[in-house]
């Protein structure tokens, strides 16, 4: 098994605090807890945010996102949810995990969005991760942001859509900043200078590794690339406490999930594309290379591209739902193929489809109840997306609109 230098660094940590490992340790299986003073977090995040935005935008007529702010395109896809079968999932967490047989009998899969075969009409947008809009050449993430259309079922009260399910993904599996106290303190360094948010790295140099692992991979296609939710979901509703949970200590789930998407070869074989072969030399990505390769790969007539879509279960409590910083081993829980989305010929170079993409609103509280977002980084986005949304939007000058999968833009 190979460690990267941030799981190296973070086991030497463990040793050398114990008390971390008790910590770990002390933690139930399946259960997120709140951070000490949250609620004041959220409130002066909020007023960070607001500012940031002013600041940003204030005195331009349009606004971007605050984060991902470089949209590469929006594209049309298609997700296929599989007529999946519970027995064979479930005896293979017997047999590759240490999770207790009445802990797997009190899952069920076929919950939401995997409750059943069906076929759905999906926009993905494809962006950078900075906050600012930079040439392509420069170490950054790649996200893919998803938004499956005609999705039925009981709604979190945060949905901005009546039959959407989104799943925000970024093409590394693992997020930078472990805590909503670590956030807000990251957030008001960046406001302040690019010196101050030097320091804060070297003062929280676990972070800064991670931000170099996740951001060193240049992708040669983001139509070829892999790409993890990073933070977990539920799968089923908690029994503890109401819908607002975890604002209480904690609340415990039925299933604890984590999502990729794993990019497949487009033949009947399906056979996993290999990550380490698909990776540029970065001085020769030109300002604005993944929207120019993604317009010329898809305007050839045979363009075909499909990802396997994949869960994996915690399995364990080292698999930590509030610290997204930390990777949930494949090795100790892998990930279950229930379904597959496909990417086929289209033209995307259209100002009215950027225009498009730039309108739409991804957030990971719109969908589900059964499929509730879980964690510090997730309730973090509760707080921050609407505020930035409802900014854009109305700098923008545009009144919200659900899509349908059916926009044409020539």
């Amino acid at each position: 098994m190979q460690y990267s230098i941030p799981d190296i660094l973070r086991k030497v940590i463990g040793f050398c605090c114990p008390w971390i490992g008790r910590r770990l340790k002390s933690l139930a299986l399946l259960t997120e807890y709140t951070e000490p003073n949250e609620a004041k977090n959220y409130d002066l995040l909020s007023e960070l945010i607001k500012a940031r935005m002013e600041l940003l935008y204030g005195e331009s007529s349009r606004a971007l996102r605050d984060t991902h702010a470089k949209s590469h395109a929006v594209v049309k896809a298609h997700l296929v949810i599989f007529d999946i079968d519970e027995t064979v999932i479930k005896q293979e967490l017997t047999e590759r995990t240490t999770l207790s047989e009445s802990q797997i009998q009190g899952m069920s899969i076929r919950k939401g969005l995997f409750a059943k075969p069906g076929r759905y009409p999906v926009w993905l947008r494809f962006a950078n991760g900075q906050g600012s809009v930079n040439p392509d050449s420069e170490s950054d993430t790649r996200s893919m942001s998803v938004k499956i259309i005609g999705v039925e079922g009981d709604r979190l009260t945060e949905s901005h859509e009546s039959k959407t399910q989104d799943i925000i993904t970024q093409n590394g599996d693992v997020f930078f900043i472990k805590t909503i106290a670590y956030y807000n303190s990251f957030l008001g360094a960046l406001f302040k200078s690019p010196l101050r948010v030097a320091l804060w790295l070297v003062f929280h140099l676990y972070q800064w590794l991670t931000l170099i692992r996740i951001k060193k991979h240049a992708p040669k296609s983001l139509l070829t690339e892999r790409y993890w939710s990073g933070s977990a979901y539920s799968l089923g509703r908690s029994a503890d406490s109401d819908d607002t949970c975890p604002d209480t200590a904690s609340a415990t789930y039925p299933a604890v999930l984590k999502y990729a998407f794993t990019p497949v070869t487009a033949d009947e074989l399906h056979t996993e594309i290999p990550r380490q072969q698909l990776e540029l030399s970065k001085n020769s990505i030109p300002e604005n290379y993944y929207r120019d390769e993604l317009i010329e790969q898809l305007a050839r007539q045979d363009a075909k591209y499909c990802w396997n879509l994949g869960i994996q279960f915690q399995t364990n409590t080292e698999m930590s739902i509030d610290d997204v910083t930390i990777p949930w081993s494949e090795q100790q829980s892998p990930f279950f193929t229930v379904g597959r989305m496909t990417v086929e010929h289209q033209m995307i170079d259209f100002e009215k489809q950027y225009d498009f993409c730039e309108n739409l609103t991804f957030a990971p509280w719109n969908g589900l109840k059964v499929h509730r977002p879980l964690g510090a980084l997730n309730r973090l986005r509760r707080a921050i997306y609407p505020l930035v949304a409802s900014y854009r939007l109305q700098k923008r000058g545009v009144t919200h609109k659900e899509p349908t999968g059916d926009e044409t833009f020539d």
